[in-house]
């Protein structure tokens, strides 16, 4: 079974890859471009917007990144979420139905932690050092990532679930994409929000609220409780479709027919 759903997945999670080594690639690419503005202006190791906010290609370059930190892991849920809407040639058996779940789920979840995981760790480590230079301008873009590598993966394997149990109830493939296209960032709010209330019941109970200043990673605590909430929420909707999966009757045609 292992190997039939690799085969079925293949050509989705090819594309996963692909966007990633796209998307990686323009990161160290665009972290270039605002390196070379720096050394041509002599301020190599410069990190106040105030001595070297940059300009021309070296923003452009920011924005780009921050783009791909903001979208790029809800796009490549969208792609592994298609994945778990293939079905195999004549369906799956009313009693592997549930089992199938898991095994297309195990791989799409795994190449969601392996391909989005390189373009977070590449974002955290080469880009917001230079992302900082425009911090102000930018801002609100890095609150769709929060500079957070683990919380960017949580985004995609939240959607890429969430696409699989859109599945079982929207009828086809396009249907279920656009639905999870839709909804996928307010699933990822109603994480936001239940990390929010976790970090304003530890307020309440201990008085912390954690730490203060003005430093880039400033929100990894909350990133990191949101991460654990969204990643929580994955595996609860890869339960809930196993277990709607397993209910459908023999009769009942395949979601992504």
């Amino acid at each position: 079974m292992m190997g039939l759903a690799l085969r079925l997945l293949r050509p989705y999670l090819v594309a996963a890859a692909v966007v990633s080594a796209v998307a990686t690639g323009y990161v160290w690419f665009a972290a270039g471009t605002v390196q070379r503005q720096l050394d041509q202006a002599g301020v190599p190791r410069c990190g106040d917007p105030n001595d070297c906010y940059p300009h021309g290609a070296a923003l452009d370059a920011v924005l780009g990144m921050e783009l791909v930190a903001a979208f790029v892991p809800a796009l490549l849920g969208l792609v592994l979420g298609a994945a778990l809407l293939a079905r195999r040639p004549g369906g799956d058996p009313p009693a592997e139905r549930g089992r199938w779940v898991l095994v297309r789920s195990g791989w799409v979840l795994g190449a969601g932690l392996i391909c989005c995981g390189a373009v977070a760790v590449a974002h955290r480590s080469v880009a917001t050092r230079y992302t900082a230079l425009a911090d102000d301008t930018y801002e609100l873009l890095q609150l769709l990532h929060l500079n957070n590598a683990a919380y960017m993966v949580a985004q995609t394997l939240v959607v890429a679930a969430f696409a699989g149990v859109a599945g079982l109830g929207a009828g086809r493939a396009p249907r279920t994409l656009v639905l999870t296209a839709l909804a996928g960032p307010f699933v990822v709010m109603v994480g936001d929000g239940v990390a929010a209330l976790l970090w304003t019941l530890l307020g309440a109970l201990t008085g912390w609220t954690g730490p203060a200043g003005g430093d880039l990673f400033v929100l990894d605590p909350f990133a990191y409780t949101a991460s654990a909430v969204l990643a929580a929420g994955a595996v609860g909707l890869v339960l809930l479709a196993r277990r709607a999966a397993t209910g459908l009757r023999g009769g009942a045609p395949h979601p992504a027919g």
